[in-house]
């Protein structure tokens, strides 16, 4: 009995076989990356998470929060004082405070990478030079991180008063300059005021997810933003295009001020009582302003983001 051949594939089922492929291949591809985004995203609200716990463990043992930063000499920002309740005591043990934290004597631990400072989604993990205030070299790399605290908020549409006291960087926001701040001074509530979120990129400068053919509109680039420094600024608004300071836009419009990350739709933060909360992109800006004061006496519905 003759046998049959048997039949191969022609050149149509082939090319039919690999369009389908192709197709689901490209169906695929999305749904990857969304995955890769989320779990990102998540593991920076645990970072920040982690943050606040490390905050709180500090306010039991000292009765209040840290400084946010150390404005005389020796310079130091709240990332430093938090080493040891982030379970990162080797690093804290042979920091010295008595330099401050861009002195070469401390470049070689300020220069470690540290995933809790360091969200997942930001692009271009850098070690930077760092140059003080003035420009100058100081002989020191650092680490980038990309969570900020408030100094104070830029609340230019509220009327005076009010705008007065959310502009007061020693009044305004949860954490003080160079004083541990007692939680009963957030009348506002620690449920109601943020205590640290996302400003992400640095030194670059990225405007509504793009990066910029220069930093030079960022205050302090190369000292502001290695883990060790202050990380801490005026949180501003945004015109709509995330050019231009004062305007609607409050969450992701510019990493020069305020709230910046690379999530697509918001930015994560943790607030005073540890909570971690993820503020949407359109977040209305009364909100914005009103989670920043501690003692405002502004009325935030909780709903709002």
């Amino acid at each position: 009995m003759k046998r049959q051949p048997s039949r191969g594939f022609t050149i149509i089922e082939l090319l039919v076989v690999i369009a389908i492929i192709a197709i689901l291949i490209g169906l695929l591809i999305p749904a990857v990356q969304q995955v890769r985004a989320t779990a990102a995203r998540m593991s920076c609200a645990n970072n920040l998470h982690q943050i606040g716990i490390a905050a709180m463990n500090y306010e039991s043992v000292n009765q209040g929060l840290p400084p946010r930063c150390n404005v005389s000499v020796p310079y130091q920002g709240w990332g430093v004082t938090l080493l040891p309740y982030l379970e990162q005591g080797n690093i804290a043990n042979q920091y010295n405070y008595n330099l401050s934290f861009d002195d070469p004597g401390n470049s070689a631990l300020v220069s470690i990478p540290l995933a809790v400072y360091s969200c997942p989604s930001t692009p271009g993990r850098q070690i930077i030079a760092i140059l003080d205030g003035n420009g100058n070299p100081t002989g020191s790399m650092g680490a980038e991180g990309d969570y900020f605290a408030p100094n104070s908020v830029d609340a230019y549409w509220w009327p005076n008063p009010q705008m007065t006291l959310a502009a007061d960087e020693n009044a305004c926001p949860a954490m003080a300059q160079d004083v541990i701040r007692p939680l009963t001074a957030i009348t506002d509530g620690t449920s109601q005021t943020l205590l640290i979120s996302e400003l992400a990129g640095r030194p670059d400068n990225w405007i509504m997810g793009v990066k910029q053919a220069s930093n030079a509109g960022i205050r302090f680039p190369y000292w502001w933003g290695p883990w060790a420094s202050y990380n801490c600024e005026i949180y501003k608004t945004w015109s709509a295009d995330g050019t231009t300071p004062e305007g609607p836009c409050t969450i992701n419009c510019n990493n020069s001020w305020g709230i910046y990350s690379f999530h697509r739709d918001g930015a994560n933060a943790v607030f005073c009582d540890g909570s971690v909360h993820f503020l949407r992109v359109g977040l209305n800006r009364d909100i914005f302003a009103g989670l920043v004061t501690r003692a405002g006496g502004e009325v935030i519905d909780m709903s709002g983001f």
